[in-house]
């Protein structure tokens, strides 16, 4: 039931609008009863809850309690005059503020009992506040839009920005800065992968440059081995024609002397090979090599040039082939530089200290190429500044070779150290990883 001055006050209060809207009022229906109408309404509808205390069957209620019912099965929005509706099913509306009321009647109460005249105080005028409950905003589907400015929203939900802000922006600064962490990485990668390829073309220019160079130094080597091969094919040549001439010539004859020519074309078909291949310029190639032929080929290489020096050049190798995974061109480089510079060391030396010992030793995955010479050994103290660029103890040298041949070897994951034997002279050794 609603009080009957509540009753006539919203009366008074909607005639002026009833032109233009329906007023319908429900006042002394059983809850029963009233539950099915509010059920029911037709669109563009809304219910107006004022109070109700006990219902037309004279069952008494809680008016908030009371609210909860009839908003729960209404079919309309519903609205109310009191702020402490909101919460029981109200959407809202132009709403007394009872606690602030509340706290002005108790000023001027406490005003009037300090002894403050009553007719001194001035009258204040109530202000009703504009109030929503969002929940309802959200069951109606009514537009924040719709809402009037100003309006106090109750029970806003909020929003994954307000809920979790700190959160996503920690986590947008953690990708970021794992974004510019990995673009670091990525341009650092090919940055290093470009100075990588240029090391190797750099490395590689700088090799065939010193690789001419030492041929070029070894010309006389090259000569005398063409000239053997050479010398042999035109004096069988010769000795075949003049047995052709006496008519003594026996198939017997002519094919030993054919034997000995096609040896001999063999034999300098090798040696040009082998030049071309050493002066061939070409990028660092990594592939299965076998150390122990590496350095035959270097010997051989040199070998006139140290008969030349008279030095007496020894070959020393381990027994069966050994493997490195490698430039063979470079590698062989290497040696060749490190032979000729015991042979030059030994140049000056007594005709019985001329030896250069090339020994190969295989030790569980690696392998060690050592040149031995017996000559005046290394200045100061050994290998200290003799792999940098420019060192030299030559008085023509250009002081570049063991700086290359440090760098091809540091290339094959290798490594080379120098040190002064005790009884006189140097020995310059190679370690390489041996292929698995």
């Amino acid at each position: 039931m609603v009080l009957r001055e509540n009753a006539e006050q919203a009366r008074d209060q909607f005639r002026r609008f009833q032109p233009r809207f329906t007023f319908t009022y429900l006042s002394g229906l059983t809850t029963e009863e009233l539950e099915r109408r509010v059920a029911a309404l037709p669109p563009a509808s809304i219910v107006y809850y004022v109070i109700v205390y006990k219902d037309g069957a004279g069952a008494t209620f809680s008016p908030l309690e009371y609210l909860d019912r009839i908003a729960a099965v209404a079919n309309r929005p519903t609205y109310a005059w009191i702020d402490s509706t909101i919460g029981h099913g109200v959407l809202g509306g132009r709403m007394v503020p009872l606690i602030s009321h509340a706290e002005a009647l108790a000023d001027l109460g406490l005003r009037v009992l300090k002894g403050e005249p009553a007719e001194s105080i001035p009258v204040t005028k109530a202000v009703n506040l504009d109030v929503v409950d969002w929940r309802q905003l959200r069951r109606w589907g009514i537009s924040d839009a719709h809402v009037p400015a100003g309006a106090l929203v109750l029970f806003r939900e909020p929003g994954l920005w307000e809920q979790y802000k700190a959160y996503i922006v920690g986590s947008v600064v953690f990708m970021l800065v794992e974004a510019a962490l990995i673009a670091g990485l990525l341009i650092q990668g090919r940055a290093r992968r470009r100075a990588e390829v240029e090391s190797r073309r750099n490395l590689a220019l700088a090799a065939d440059a010193n690789r001419r160079v030492t041929m070029t130094a070894l010309t006389g080597s090259i000569a005398h081995e063409l000239a053997q091969p050479l010398n042999a094919i035109l004096h069988n040549a010769a000795a075949g024609e003049m047995l052709v001439d006496s008519r003594r010539a026996t198939p017997e004859a002519l094919r030993e002397i054919l034997a000995d020519i096609r040896t001999g074309g063999l034999r300098a078909a090798q040696i040009i090979e082998r030049l071309r291949t050493m002066l061939r310029g070409h990028q660092l190639e990594a592939t299965p090599t076998d150390i122990h032929a590496v350095v035959r080929e270097s010997v051989a290489l040199v070998a006139h040039d140290s008969q030349a020096r008279q030095s007496q050049l020894d070959l020393e190798l381990a027994p069966g082939p050994c493997f490195v995974v490698g430039d063979s061109i470079l590698l062989q480089q290497v040696v060749v530089n490190l032979v000729m510079n015991a042979i030059e060391a030994v140049a000056e030396a007594p005709l019985e200290r001329r030896h250069v010992t090339v020994r190969t030793e295989v030790t569980p995955g690696s392998v060690g190429v050592s040149v031995r010479d017996a000559g005046t050994g290394l200045p100061g103290s050994g290998d200290a500044g003799l792999f940098e660029p420019f060192v030299t103890t030559k008085t023509n040298g250009m002081g570049i070779g063991l700086t290359i041949a440090r760098s091809i070897v540091e290339a094959h994951h290798g490594r080379i150290d120098a040190r002064n034997n005790p009884e006189g002279g140097a020995t310059f050794t190679v370690t390489l990883p041996c292929a698995p």
